[in-house]
């Protein structure tokens, strides 16, 4: 479709930046700027937009002739946003002074003299951010006036946004609303195309084409033609042929999880119909009913077929045709009230994918399944506005009954996807299908593979998800949606057994793990997944399982080796991260974490490892920020809850860190160690040591055979008093761990060594007393950035009754940003100095610093 005005290619350019159209606001604006043009503008309005354009080249001065052509257009329209005023751009150079150049030199000019003798440009700017000083007067000065712009902008304390159609007047300093401003943009295009005067002297809104008369011939053959398709009934067949077509396929989607179909039975169902249109339209103009059976329309029988026009084509008659459409419009109802889900367009679209079942006999065969999942999920992941429940979150519903009304409601979700693998000899079948919140069969498919070619499934069925729901991509989303990770088939077996081993978290299948990642890597060495998983499997001897120190240096390598070969791998990032917070590097995880979530938003491990880092840095703002996000992608999650509570207790708030904590016992798979340890600490800050020591006997439950988990019955018994109960369990915490010697993130010995010396065994004491200050010093030499390292050093002097030694080393972790007053208040180390005014000024110090952060933490 040409401009309106003669001569032109467009009647309207749209530039922007690429990354001002990742949430889609520009692709937005340009939809409803048609919209509202189209109730504007008599003639339709031609608008350039490219929804994935170049940016950021800096190969050329020169404007690329086909971009030159589409620039040859009456209006543009520049996107201002922080970015777009940038001489090193794409859009700046190759379309904003492109323009400007062209349309100084073409016919209209660069400014227009409207009907009303104003004067306008041709480039009408829309602001979606306030622009800085220098980048609004780089705009002036190329434009040579003052900026006017029609602004998209809300505004309000600290938030400077594009303006979007849900937001409320009232909210925005503006007082902006964004359907008035699309209505002010197209009054401004057609007032600019209203004064453009074409050839003939008439303005284009008084430009009405002319009609060509036909010649007497064509005209006759048309009408003679026109009432041959009324005598045969042919326009009746057609309708009756695509609303019944309509009604058959609306039928197969319903009957499709009933009959087990497959979404490629609708599609064969499909192109049949197609197919049959010209056929079943050659039949009605060829052939019709008569008391004789089938005749041709054109024999000497059909002028004197007795039967009336509807008898002739039985499906044609109007009462038929009003059934029919009767009919499709109940099913598009029933559809649209009972199938289809009703998912807000503004908000991210919340996704459970339930374990895919391992259907092939072969219980061996239980690692291609939960490969094939774990992969779904990450792929899924990559699109911010899917959030997708993490694997720990729907691994509760792995071997059950599916009951949607339990899933969605426990996971909180409005889609589920399921499936199942199946695996004979070479040949590997994968069954997927998407359900909406109700258990409706949305879209389901099955894929043939071999194992040499399984790695492609993922990437189909992730791809196949997103097209059903309706979810618009940009260009980097959609290539690692679509990347192959390896070429190797036989690497990727590895990498898939390696995660199935490494989610047991178990000791042993840990190292089988790592052995299955260093199998990978060995037949693909640039496989950036694998580095990424055998990067956490070794990082997690050290800070999950208490072997040496060391197995971090080789934890960072890997993840490191991960980074370089796929620098947009989130998982690389967030592996590397964990190797710093298990040295207690917690600043240096910082970035890494960041980097993963800016890679992946809705990345459930990263979003909440990145709260847990600022938790052990004690920015207790920030922690409660981050895991409230987790808990929000993962309702269903545990860990969340967990550090939410705990950064709660720290902050004061007792009741909120109860009720977090409590939450996170209840969740399925949420009875880990440090939250009952959290939750005991709670207990006895609120004067409740009875309830704190209850925990204990649901602890140990778990805890049977795990170091970490007797220390943490200790600790909790120690923190309430029961002295007796807590030397009995580090003394077991310590048997259960041989490698407690070098472990420097057990407490056991601080416990025991306190404990000893009150009951006057004080070499005893003085043996794990020592042995626990060794290593902590040793974590602090080697740059550990913990805040808990100097208050277990004051603690152990304040066990062996070493004031100023103590209260230095308080002042150290202060200043390290610890504020665990709770730990001097009620804990057992600090009981000989909780009158002393020196601890008591200390306490004050903290209660006022958390006062402050909880004031600040209250925002989020």
């Amino acid at each position: 479709m040409p401009s309106l005005v003669s001569g032109y290619e467009y009647d309207v350019f749209i530039s922007y930046r690429q990354n001002d159209n990742r949430s889609g606001w520009v692709t937005q604006f340009v939809e409803h700027l048609r919209e509202e043009l189209a109730a504007t503008i008599k003639e339709p309005v031609n608008i350039y937009f490219d929804e994935n354009p170049h940016d950021g080249l800096l190969d050329t001065h020169h404007v690329d002739k086909s971009l030159e052509g589409k620039l040859k257009c009456v209006i543009f329209i520049p996107v201002l946003s922080h970015t777009y005023c940038d001489p090193k751009s794409f859009a700046w150079n190759n379309e904003f002074l492109a323009f400007s150049q062209l349309a100084k030199a073409d016919a209209l000019g660069l400014d227009v003299r409207l009907i009303n003798r104003n004067v306008a440009s041709r480039i009408l700017p829309v602001q979606i951010h306030d622009l800085d000083p220098q980048d609004q007067k780089l705009f002036e000065g190329e434009t040579g006036g003052q900026l006017r712009s029609i602004d998209f902008i809300f505004r309000s304390q600290g938030v400077n946004r594009p303006l979007s159609p849900d937001d409320s007047r009232n909210e925005n300093i503006s007082k902006t609303l964004y359907r008035d401003q699309i209505n002010k943009t197209a009054n401004a295009v057609e007032h600019i195309l209203k004064s453009v005067v074409v050839p003939t002297g008439q303005s284009i809104a008084q430009k009405v084409p002319t009609p060509q008369p036909a010649s007497p011939d064509r005209a006759t053959g048309v009408e003679h033609f026109w009432k041959e398709l009324q005598r045969r009934n042919v326009l009746r067949a057609a309708v009756t042929y695509f609303i019944v077509g309509l009604l058959l396929l609306q039928g197969f989607a319903i009957v499709t999880p009933f009959l087990q179909l497959e979404e490629s039975t609708i599609r064969i169902a499909s192109i049949l119909l197609a197919v049959g249109f010209p056929l079943a339209i050659w039949m009605a103009w060829r052939y019709e009913i008569s008391p004789q059976g089938f005749i041709r329309t054109t024999s000497p029988d059909s002028a004197s077929n007795p039967y009336t026009a509807q008898q002739k084509k039985p499906m044609t008659s109007g009462p038929m045709i009003f059934v029919l459409v009767a009919s499709l419009a109940l099913l598009i109802v029933y559809i649209k009230l009972f199938l289809t889900p009703l998912v807000p367009s503004d908000k991210p679209i919340s996704i459970a994918v339930l374990p895919f079942e391992n259907r092939s006999g072969n219980a061996s065969d239980k690692y291609i399944a939960d490969g094939i999942t774990d992969d779904i999920i990450n792929r899924l992941t990559l699109s911010g506005k899917l959030m997708v429940r993490s694997r720990n979150s729907t691994q509760q519903f792995a071997g059950q009954t599916v009951v949607y009304d339990v899933i969605t409601s426990t996971l909180q979700v409005s889609y589920v996807v399921k499936g199942s693998v199946q695996r004979s000899g070479d040949e590997i079948l994968v069954t997927a299908q998407l359900l909406d919140g109700r258990g409706n069969y949305l879209w389901g498919d099955t894929f043939k593979h071999t194992s040499a070619n399984i790695i492609l499934v993922q990437s189909e069925i992730a791809r196949k998800i997103v097209q059903q729901l309706k979810i618009k991509l940009n260009e980097l989303e959609m290539h690692e949606l679509n990347e192959q990770p390896t070429e190797s088939a036989t690497a990727y077996d590895c990498y898939l057994r390696g995660r199935s081993l490494y989610y047991k978290y178990k000791a042993s299948a840990n190292d089988s793990a790592i052995t299955q990642f260093r199998c990978a890597i060995d037949l693909d060495p640039n496989y950036a997944r694998a580095w990424a998983g055998l990067g956490d499997a070794l990082s997690q001897k050290h800070g999950r399982f208490g072997q040496e120190y060391f197995w971090t240096d080789s934890g960072l390598v890997a993840s490191q080796r991960a980074i370089d070969l796929d620098s947009s791998l989130s998982e690389g990032y967030k592996a590397m991260a964990v190797a710093y917070n298990y040295r207690k590097e917690y600043a240096n995880a910082v970035p890494y974490l960041a980097k993963a979530v800016e890679i992946s938003p809705t990345y459930v491990q990263a979003v909440g490892n990145l709260g847990i880092t600022y938790l052990n840095l004690r920015d207790l703002p920030n922690a409660i920020k981050w895991e409230l996000t987790c808990a929000g992608l993962d309702p269903s999650n545990w860990v969340p809850y967990q550090i939410t509570g705990w950064t709660y207790r720290l902050l004061g708030d007792l009741q909120e860190a109860e009720s977090w904590l409590t939450q996170s016992l209840e969740k399925p798979s949420g009875k880990r160690f440090d939250t009952y340890e959290q939750l005991g600490y709670t207990y006895v800050s609120q004067g409740r040591k009875k309830k704190a020591l209850e925990l204990i006997a649901d602890l140990v439950k778990d805890a049977e055979h795990d170091s970490r988990g007797l220390e943490t019955a200790g600790l909790i018994a120690n923190f309430a008093g029961d002295s007796k109960t807590a030397e009995s369990y580090f003394v077991k915490s310590i048997d259960k761990n041989p490698n407690y010697k070098d472990d420097r993130n057990t407490f056991s010995p601080i416990g025991l060594g306190q404990i000893r010396l009150s009951q006057g065994n004080r070499i005893e004491a003085e043996v794990y007393l020592s042995h626990a200050m060794f290593n902590l010093n040793t974590e602090i030499e080697k740059g550990s950035q913990s805040a808990d390292l100097p208050y277990y050093i004051a603690s152990i002097h304040a066990i062996r009754e070493n004031r100023e030694p103590a209260l230095e080393w308080l002042r150290i972790a202060i200043d390290k940003k610890w504020v665990d007053h709770a730990m001097i208040e009620f804990g057992p180390y600090f009981v000989k100095f909780r009158s002393d005014p020196a601890f008591v000024d200390i306490v004050k110090q903290l209660k006022k610093r958390t006062e402050e952060m909880r004031k600040q933490a209250s925002t989020h």
